[in-house]
């Protein structure tokens, strides 16, 4: 005989069901989704935005995490919740982490001269002053010119030195530079150019100011940005901008230079914030330059932030296209110390150009990766 568990009333009593789970993975989809979009707040406004759009890609791991754990355990009703959270989140998702594969690559022009490779790359002032690697034939230098783009566009490129024959690890590479890349510019900002095509250069923006808000000590003959003006075979035009925004200074080092005064410098999050507000100021500076400049353009540079974040979408507006989100794979992060995993360099471009081809490339000594987009430039006049 079993024995029955009878209520009072003649029922029998039902186990009540655990939503505990449920509501965790309710509370991790909507967080999911603010951190997706976090990047429509200015920073200014509201400080834990950007950091929320640097938690994206943890928070979307921890998601796909999750989805396997309810299926595991059979805990059906946090599936559709799940769901709507990645559904809601695939537009960002796609330019984090984009599928592209050969099938829906464009095709590549018959003739090669249509086809324009452009390399964007912070080279750490290629290790000048590192004892280790100082005397030593670049790494990053060899890189570049094993990947041999039409251009490279660097970041921190001068090492405050514009002549290159004076920086000891380059000396090795003076000849095949100056073959291969018959016009170059160096500036005291860092942001220079090796093209195997002629072309015109101007500043963008204002010059910068002696000292940032941070108290990092700057040339104020140096700029924001720098545009060149390509002359491509055929009477082909096409504009490219360098741009490097303002870091993170996680590391604030013991040079007095970098302290507001000699008996003080801001905490760690003092100096985050301020960096946030400094890079929303200069997307917005260069963000106006980008209108009033020609149709065929293409933007690279070290933009210090990740896809979806403010900086990003002001920078991006609604008429350039990431050329990684176009014609990449996957997650390539360009940002190498620290365990730092993050896509801060970017590539953009609008008008009659279409990028073919986008990769990460990984070697060098700089902290960060380049990348080399190659694009289709066959209706550009």
């Amino acid at each position: 005989m079993f024995r029955k568990q009878i209520t009072h009333n003649g029922y029998r009593r039902k186990k009540k069901k655990n939503w505990t789970f449920e509501i965790i993975m309710l509370v991790v989809g909507i967080l999911l989704v603010c951190c997706a979009y976090a990047g429509e707040i200015d920073p200014v406004k509201f400080f834990p935005a950007p950091f929320m759009t640097l938690a994206f890609m943890p928070m979307l791991l921890l998601v796909l995490a999750l989805v396997v754990i309810a299926l595991l355990f059979r805990r059906w009703m946090a599936l559709p919740i799940l769901g709507v959270a990645l559904l809601a989140s695939l537009p960002v998702i796609k330019v984090f982490s984009p599928m592209n594969t050969s099938e829906n690559a464009l095709p590549v022009p018959a003739d090669p001269s249509l086809v324009f490779k452009v390399m964007t790359y912070n080279v750490l002032s290629f290790n000048y002053n590192e004892p280790d690697s100082a005397a030593k034939p670049s790494k990053t230098m060899r890189l570049i010119l094993d990947a041999n783009p039409d251009v490279v566009l660097m970041q921190e490129g001068s090492a405050n030195v514009e002549d290159w024959s004076k920086i000891p690890s380059l000396a090795p590479f003076e000849n095949e530079i100056k073959s291969r890349y018959p016009y170059r510019f160096y500036s005291i900002e860092g942001l220079n150019i090796m093209s195997k095509y002629p072309f015109t250069t101007q500043t963008i923006g204002e010059p910068q100011t002696n000292r940032t808000p941070l108290g990092y000590k700057r040339n104020e003959t140096s700029y924001l940005a720098r545009a060149y003006d390509l002359q491509l075979p055929n009477g082909k035009q096409l504009r490219l901008v360098d741009f490097r925004f303002q870091s993170y200074h996680l590391s604030f080092g013991k040079n007095m230079n970098v302290r507001l005064s000699p008996y003080s410098r801001p905490a760690p999050l003092e100096r985050m914030r301020r960096s946030f507000a400094l890079r929303s100021n200069d997307a917005a500076a260069l963000r106006k330059a980008l209108d009033d400049s020609p149709a065929n353009l293409i933007v690279c540079g070290d933009m210090n932030d990740v896809p979806s974040s403010h900086v990003y979408r002001v920078l991006r507006g609604n008429d350039l296209n990431d050329a990684w989100a176009d014609a990449g794979r996957g997650y390539a992060y360009t940002y190498n110390r620290f365990n730092l995993r993050f896509r801060i360099d970017h590539v953009f471009y609008r008008g009659d150009v279409r990028a073919l081809h986008a990769e990460r490339l990984v070697g060098g000594s700089s902290d960060h990766y380049p990348l080399v987009v190659s694009f289709d430039i066959d209706k550009t006049r």
